[in-house]
């Protein structure tokens, strides 16, 4: 039996459902305490044993469990299926281990600790040191794993991972190497406090230095790092994150026992609400083309309440692609498949999985393996500068692995309307230009890869939209501290309720903007209030940040409505009707585009001078 999983007996408070069911056991200093009489369950995201991925992956048909434990007391060992029907599989004494068998039709594996009851001669209960989950297949490969973090200006996020990283004595003895691609002008290895971690990881730690080339670029360059080194795998992390040696030494030993390769991604896990999970697994949706959980109920989960609560999270899930603030990568997928689409940010990871996956590398989000990162939902990305690569990167994508346009042209020209009607120009315009790049081929993407976020944020300078208004500023004291209700009921559903809103949005850009709201804002509204089909009742309006000390300035423009929608539509029926040749254009160029060479020539010095 070779380790799987080891138990993470955390005693953070905020962490402490994921580790342990909610109980009488106490954690502290990273043991657990049961009381005497007490039983105490581990059925948890982070101590539970997710069987079935274990044994679709790498072959295993049992697990066991032993635990490092002081006292006496009474192990039971749980196992549910893919509904999430629970049975127990074996009891025994606490310093004994346990098996179950694993199917890979889903269900998880976890345990109970029950102490003894006090009578004199066994008090103090069940103490819990540790212990760890073991499977019957041995590792199949071995080698140098590359744990590789992009960041871009965030050294203290940086400095104190790998502060976390250094005290990990089985992060060494497991054969992972440390490199940070630091793409900022705020400098890691400046910030206080690297010289000590610094010192720690010795030669273990790489600090590389190259201008910011995004995402795909930082992350190109750990995994051009792991073939110029030989390495057998990259384990790319985003920089503003928190994470745990044992969760991300779970990927790696997942990679070494597949049965063949795979992509290991690891979950994102809420910084700010750390038992809350982004998406258990994430699919494109190829009608429409777009990125997202299989069920959309099961975004944003709560993990609080344990493996028991939650029927959902016992089936396998499969996934097409991995977020890659967390995922491990084999080096035999890089040499059969390339380095990432030069896309900067946005898509680049779902991408690479469709590519890998269509040449024999699935993708495969691990539970368990995981880290906590900032969330990204209290900015709405999709209407600043990233539109541009939302857009551009989506159709590059679909292009190269869609088989036909499907839905894709009506549904980003459905957006654009919405946009439009809520008043949100600089969007459909970065949208259209992405468009006309897309159209124009691929000779730009490697060229300007430092450039384009210069560019696209050049455009902002001609919709007075982007401008940010806050205390002292006309447009927002005016209003500020009258924030009004929504107009509007329920979002429109329906092919009549959304005709007749359309019918009345477009009628409603006829009319022009009173003399009161082109000077200021006529009313304010709080970010969830503004939705697209709230704004549009308002003819000025400030839709004001998450924390309500700025906003921008919306306001109705009858031409630059007009000239857009007629824009948006060009663009879109283009797409639509040029879809086969712009596929083969693309098609022929992708082997260029992400070959360890093109790459290699973005990262020699003096290349953006």
């Amino acid at each position: 039996m070779h380790l799987a999983h080891r138990l993470i007996l955390s005693d953070l408070p905020a962490r402490r459902p994921l580790t342990v069911e909610d109980g009488p056991g106490v954690l502290d200093g990273g043991a657990l305490h049961v009381p005497p009489g007490a039983t105490q369950g581990l059925g948890t995201y982070l101590n539970g044993f997710p069987g079935s991925y274990w044994a679709r992956w790498t072959g295993a048909t049992r697990a066991r469990i032993r635990l490092e434990v002081s006292g006496e007391g009474t192990l039971r060992l749980l196992r549910s299926d893919a509904e999430g029907r629970v049975s127990e599989v074996a009891s025994g004494p606490v310093d004994e281990p346990l098996e179950a068998d694993l199917s890979p039709d889903g269900g998880w594996v976890w345990c109970e600790v029950s102490a003894a009851a006090d009578d004199g001669a066994t008090a103090g209960g069940v103490v819990v040191g540790g212990g760890g989950w073991s499977v019957d297949v041995p590792p199949r490969r071995d080698g140098e794993v590359l744990l590789s973090i992009t960041t871009m200006d965030k050294p203290d996020y940086c400095v104190a991972t790998l502060a976390t990283l250094a005290g990990s004595a089985e992060l060494t003895a497991a054969d992972v190497r440390v490199q940070v691609v630091d793409q900022g002008t705020r400098k890691v290895a400046d910030h206080p406090g690297f010289g000590d971690v610094a010192a720690a990881l010795g030669d273990r730690l790489r600090i590389v230095d190259q201008p910011n080339l995004g995402g795909s670029g930082g992350f190109s360059r750990g995994m051009l790092e792991t073939l110029d080194a030989g390495a057998d795998a990259v384990l790319i992390c985003d920089d503003d994150v928190e994470v745990e040696p044992e969760a991300l030494l779970r990927a790696v030993r997942f990679h070494r026992s597949a049965t063949t390769p795979v992509v290991v991604g690891g979950h994102m896990l809420d910084l700010a609400r750390p038992t809350v999970l982004n998406s258990f697994s994430e699919v494109i949706h190829r009608r429409i083309f777009n990125w997202g959980p299989p069920v959309m109920e099961h975004q944003w989960h709560d993990l609080a309440g344990g493996l028991r609560a939650t029927p959902w999270l016992h089936a396998r899930a499969e996934s097409d692609f991995n977020g890659w603030w967390m995922c491990l990568i084999p080096a035999a997928a890089l040499r059969e498949v390339g380095l990432s689409m030069p896309l900067f940010l946005k898509w680049d990871d779902a991408e690479f999985s469709l590519r890998a996956g269509e040449a024999g590398f699935p993708t495969v989000s691990l539970p368990g393996a995981c880290l906590w990162h900032m969330a990204w939902t209290e900015k709405d990305d999709s209407v600043e500068w990233q539109a541009y690569l939302h857009v551009r990167n989506r159709v590059i994508t679909a292009l190269l692995h869609a088989r036909r346009a499907g839905l894709l042209p009506a549904a980003l020209l459905a957006t654009d309307l919405k946009l439009l009607l809520a008043m949100r120009y600089y969007p459909v315009d970065l949208h259209v230009r992405a468009l006309r790049e897309v159209f124009s081929g691929p000779g730009r993407l490697h060229p300007e890869l430092g450039s384009v976020v210069a560019q696209v944020r050049a455009v902002g300078a001609e919709h007075p939209e982007t401008a940010r208004h806050g205390a002292g500023d006309p447009a927002f004291d005016t209003v500020a501290g009258t924030t009004a209700a929504p107009r509007t009921g329920a979002r429109p559903s329906g092919a009549p309720a959304l005709a007749a809103f359309v019918v009345r949005g477009v009628l409603r850009t006829l009319r022009p903007v009173t003399a009161a709201g082109r000077e200021a804002p006529t009313a304010a509204l709080r970010r969830t209030d503004a939705g697209w089909w709230q704004v549009p009742s308002h003819d000025s309006v400030l839709v004001l940040d998450a924390d309500g000390t700025s906003g921008v300035w919306l306001r109705r423009d009858r031409r630059r409505f007009w000239r857009l929608a007629g824009a948006a539509v060009v663009a879109h029926v283009r797409l639509a009707t040029r879809w086969r040749s712009l596929a083969r254009t693309w098609r022929a160029a992708a082997p260029h585009l992400v070959s360890p060479q093109t790459w290699r020539a973005d990262f020699a010095p003096g290349h953006d001078d």
